[in-house]
């Protein structure tokens, strides 16, 4: 059995690539799942196709909800729907990200609100939501979907970056406040990835370009060394072999976090 199984998570950017594994691994642990996301027709799709996989477990979806997580109003309507469903998230896993790519300088003003909104303030607002009833519990736990980029800066998507660090610098404060309540918190970094979010769009005359294949990582291994490091309870998930190689480097030669990663 599972650590899992039974467990009801709430899972955003239950579309993207990260996320439509997570559902499957998920399911396949026994979980008892809340999948959103701002697209309601996807949603419906991948719960669709999710029925038609045989599990080798009692994990079902309990319910899609369509939302839009770039707001406050959009993060406390998912949470009240949450609460009409179940009478508790167990794991609270914020997965939704965007990217843009680009010089900062030419990249629209609106986009890279609409990425610190996505990528950080959502992770905080439903954890700032969830909380209290974990606390109430003495249980539970947050998961956050960071990044290399969390760590090491890079150049031509600085306003990524600027969410990932900050995403990061929250899930570490807020694991020293809740740990005491018997919640726990796992970031997790991954690396490149074979997901939408390599297709993302670029501004201005700095155009992006698909990284050599031999960097790119299959989101289905990171999905899964990322569920293990959740079921062991984990502060911090290096998902890859490129992202423990680059976390050792910044910390004994320094100036490699200084340089671009294109």
């Amino acid at each position: 059995m599972s650590e899992l199984t039974g467990k009801t998570i709430l899972l955003t950017g239950a579309t993207g690539g990260f996320g439509h594994r997570f559902v499957r691994q998920l399911l396949d642990e026994g979980a008892q799942l809340i999948l959103t996301d701002l697209d309601e027709t996807a949603l419906d799709k991948v719960a669709s196709e999710m029925k038609n996989v045989s599990h080798g477990s009692s994990g079902s979806i309990l319910a899609v909800i369509s939302s839009d997580l770039s707001t406050q109003e959009g993060c406390k309507e998912l949470y009240a729907k949450c609460k009409d469903i179940c009478s508790g998230i167990d794991v609270l896993i914020n997965n939704a990200g965007i990217l843009t790519y680009g010089f900062f300088h030419e990249t629209p003003v609106d986009k890279w609100y609409k990425v610190m909104e996505i990528n950080l303030f959502a992770p905080m607002h439903l954890s700032a939501l969830f909380l209290p009833d974990m606390i109430a519990r003495k249980s539970g736990h947050l998961v956050f979907m960071c990044s290399v980029s969390g760590f090491l800066a890079t150049s031509f998507e600085t306003t990524y970056t600027v969410s990932k660090f900050g995403l990061r610098g929250f899930s570490m404060a807020i694991a020293g406040e809740v740990s005491k309540h018997g919640i726990s918190t796992t970031t997790i970094y991954p690396f490149w990835a074979d997901t939408n979010i390599l297709k993302s769009t670029s501004y201005g005359t700095r155009k992006g370009k698909r990284p050599n294949q031999l960097l790119i990582i299959k989101p289905d291994k990171i999905v899964r060394t990322a569920i293990e490091g959740i079921k062991m309870k984990r502060r911090h998930v290096y998902a890859d072999p490129y992202t423990r190689l680059f976390w050792w480097l910044i910390k004994f030669w320094p100036i490699v976090g200084k340089q671009p990663v294109e």
